[in-house]
């Protein structure tokens, strides 16, 4: 028998396993959170959230993100639990406008003014389509705000979780109608249908989201974004504060290199100390914030992994998410130019590669501003990211003609390329970092949303990661930590445990 044992092990950085650890914690059970191999680790042997890492003197973003969806029924449901409404608020930073879109031949601030945005823009005639386009838009995603609001378990498993999805579909129109997708009726090149699809591309882990997610990001990117300095990475590491403050434990020391499991049911994991010592932690359930794949890979080599993990780990990775950060001098760049902007070259064309970028807008160091772009990668070798990074580049050289002779740092944390800038030649960087996946789904996901099941096959064995509910983007991830820590531990608290 193990010589320590947890009620559950959180592995994985997606951020739904953290939710989940945390509200588990907060619920009074013993909690360990273990690092996996290739998870950063801190000199002093702490799991890392790591929001910025060093260029010279410089300090970029790992990932950065337009916060949104702050008072919808999950993250109202999750942080109230918490205790950390207020905390999180005083983090975040409200854009306005909430993002720009930045065509060849038009700039529209999206917020309290967007029919005369519109109206100035694109002329009177496109407002009178952009106002039932947002009516249905808003209709879709209070129809999903609605199902949330449940305690359904999404993706749903076994017979009255599919009963209770499919009466809840029914609140959405049906996803082969205009109704059920209204951007898909508008040609690629519509200013409304940029509009609305561009800020939902860059939020949802779904390389092709069905009309319902878009409906949902949309409308949720209308309603206000925010700014969170060290985007996902930053609400994780204040979620692992929180769980440490109750029965939450971290060890990043130690890997987890296997996944126990006897006579079908999870009995712990397998931890390798720095010094090569391995030592079996027990535990009642496992969480693996991981996608489904890897989870597979840590299984013992003689457990044969049940058919339903094998088909979830054959989910197809379509692209990723590439990020490349510029310094540059504030009066560089255009007073116009908003804290997150989508700017298209060539509206008719897919959104992804250098085509489509997402711009995230941060102040620097005094008088310097830090400015991180995004492209959705189709091609992830070292060669298409080094042409990927070329093509960025042609792109804010036009978008931005007055910049690139000021720059004075450009580096990518993904594609392994030395940084670029005066100065800055050997300068030491960290290991490229894997980038975010986009994920493909054969067949139509259920309610537009769905991905994989929590459930593995094996007994206390659960997945809560992005690929749970793809469709939705950072609430997708919320809302998968909230139902894998209620299926683990039901939605009350153990009696003696404290609130926090």
């Amino acid at each position: 028998m193990a010589a320590n044992f947890y009620d559950a092990v959180v592995l994985g950085a997606d951020l739904a396993a953290t939710v989940t650890g945390a509200l588990l914690a907060n619920r009074g059970l013993r909690v360990l959170v273990a690092a996996v191999p290739g998870a950063r680790v801190s000199s002093t042997g702490e799991l890392q959230p790591l929001e910025r890492y060093s260029v010279g003197p410089y300090v970029l973003p790992r990932a950065p993100l337009a916060y949104v969806g702050l008072d919808g029924p999950v993250q109202r449901r999750l942080f109230g639990e918490l205790g950390v409404v207020q905390l999180l608020r005083r983090k975040l930073e409200l854009n306005r406008p909430s993002y720009q879109l930045l065509l060849p031949d038009a700039r529209i601030d999206v917020g309290d003014e967007l029919v005369r945005e519109v109206a100035r823009e694109l002329g009177p005639a496109t407002v009178e389509a952009l106002e039932p386009l947002t009516a249905q838009l808003g209709e879709i995603s209070t129809a999903v705000e609605a199902i949330l609001a449940q305690d359904l378990v999404l993706p749903p498993d076994g017979f009255w979780d599919r009963r209770d999805a499919q009466r809840v579909a029914g609140r959405l129109p049906p996803a082969d109608t205009p109704e059920g997708d209204p951007l898909g009726r508008l040609p690629p090149d519509s200013p409304l249908r940029l509009l609305h699809e561009a800020p939902a591309r860059f939020a949802i882990h779904a390389a092709a989201p069905s009309g319902t997610a878009l409906a949902r990001a949309a409308e949720q990117h209308r309603r206000g974004s925010y700014r969170l300095d060290g985007g996902r990475e930053a609400l994780r590491a204040l979620l692992l504060e929180r769980m440490k403050l109750h029965s939450g434990e971290v060890q990043a020391a130690h890997e987890a290199t296997r996944i126990l499991v006897k006579r079908g049911k999870v009995a712990g994991v397998e931890l390798v100390a720095p010094s090569g010592r391995r030592e079996e932690v027990g535990a009642t359930h496992v969480v693996c914030g991981l996608p489904a794949a890897r989870v597979m890979a840590l299984l013992d080599e003689g457990e044969k992994p049940p058919k339903r993990l094998v088909e979830s780990a054959a989910v197809r990775v379509e692209a990723h998410r590439y990020l490349l950060s510029l310094v540059a001098p504030l009066d560089a760049l255009p007073d116009a130019l908003g804290r997150y902007a989508l700017s298209i070259a060539e509206p008719g064309a897919p959104l992804v590669g250098a085509n489509a970028l997402a711009l995230h807008l941060a102040d620097g160091y005094g008088q310097h501003a830090v400015l991180s772009v995004e492209a959705l990668a189709p091609d992830a070798s070292p060669e298409g990211l080094a042409a990927l990074r070329v093509a960025i580049r042609a792109h804010l050289d036009r978008l931005l003609p007055f910049v690139a002779e000021h720059l004075l740092c450009v580096h990518s944390p993904h594609d392994g390329l030395p940084p670029e800038g005066a100065g800055l030649a050997g300068a030491a960087v960290p290991p490229p970092l894997p980038m975010e996946p986009l994920y493909a789904f054969d067949g139509p996901q259920l309610l537009g949303v769905c991905g994989v099941p929590h459930a593995t096959g094996i007994k206390g064995l659960t997945l809560a990661s992005r690929q749970v509910l793809p469709g939705l983007g950072l609430e997708g991830e919320l809302a998968a930590g909230w139902t894998a820590a209620r299926l683990i531990a039901g939605g009350e608290k153990k009696k003696g445990a404290v609130l926090g």
